[in-house]
């Protein structure tokens, strides 16, 4: 039997989920999942609706402090939107405050988001969005300075409607190029379920670049749903988990303090795990 672990939840400490903590606890109860990360949206773009004052660290906090006490399996973290174009903001906010892990992400190049299909717009061709996509997630690995890489191939999960023929060896170079930073850097893979759900049909990333990851010999992995409403929460795990175990990868990994912590994935890891 899988233990399963979401490690990309949002809560409505983000500016676009509906969902509140203690309902997301105890739907993870109910579920038997055995781990869970919050991943609050931490954005600085000047533009975004919702910057990242909305974010209540403190709340927050206090907030998981008091689940833990019942429910140890949860950490706290943000998921924070280009901090490579952001550093001194971005730097200085991480100041003073115990996040369990920080997943970097980006949602916007030059005021358009990849989900949306106005991105592919700008674009003389599909190739040349995709491209300035990677060109942007390589700048993020190259900043690093979070622990966990999201949703690696963002631009996909929109844009299959855009580009049916897209594969890791259309994009080789640009996806390789990002994966042996985020080896070289510690810096975990996440298996984010989201794309199931909408147009890419399939994991962000799939499988092929997945595969092309541990062949460079890569072994930190994360799962999440990317869970912003009741009805996607844990979304996907089984899918991810048979993904897993059919290609012989045996532990995901969790993150307490900034740490990584490997988890097999057919253990319990209640004992494991200490408030």
């Amino acid at each position: 039997m899988y233990k399963f672990v979401d490690m990309h939840i949002h809560s409505t400490f983000s500016w676009d989920s509906e969902m509140e903590v203690d309902r997301i606890v105890e739907m993870a109860k109910e579920n038997q999942i055995s781990f869970i990360g919050l991943a609050e949206h931490l954005d600085f773009h000047s533009q975004h609706e919702k910057s990242y004052m909305f974010y209540n660290y403190d709340d927050c906090f206090q907030k998981i402090q008091s689940i833990k006490k019942s429910f140890p399996q949860i950490s706290m973290g943000i998921e924070a939107g280009e901090p490579y174009l952001y550093k001194d903001a971005y730097e200085k906010y991480l100041e003073n405050k115990k996040f369990d892990f920080i997943l970097g992400s980006v949602h916007w190049i030059d005021d358009v988001s990849p989900v949306e299909d106005r991105y592919f717009y700008k674009y003389s061709t599909v190739e040349d969005a995709y491209k300035k996509y990677f060109e942007e997630e390589f700048k993020l690995v190259n900043y690093g300075n979070f622990d966990i890489v999201a949703h690696l191939t963002l631009v996909h999960r929109n844009g299959r409607k855009f580009e049916s023929g897209f594969s890791y060896n259309k994009y080789k170079k640009e996806i390789d190029d990002i994966l042996k930073i985020i080896i070289k850097k510690n810096i975990a893979l996440e298996i984010n379920c989201s794309g199931l759900r909408m147009a890419a049909g399939d994991f962000i990333p799939d499988e092929e670049i997945i595969k092309a990851y541990l062949n460079l010999g890569g072994n930190l992995i994360t799962v999440g749903s990317d869970s912003h409403r009741y009805n996607q929460l844990f979304y996907g795990l089984n899918n991810a988990y048979e993904l897993f175990n059919r290609l012989k990868i045996d532990e995901v990994v969790i993150y307490k303090e900034r740490k990584p912590i490997k988890i097999k994935i057919k253990e319990d890891i209640k004992n494991e795990i200490k408030s």
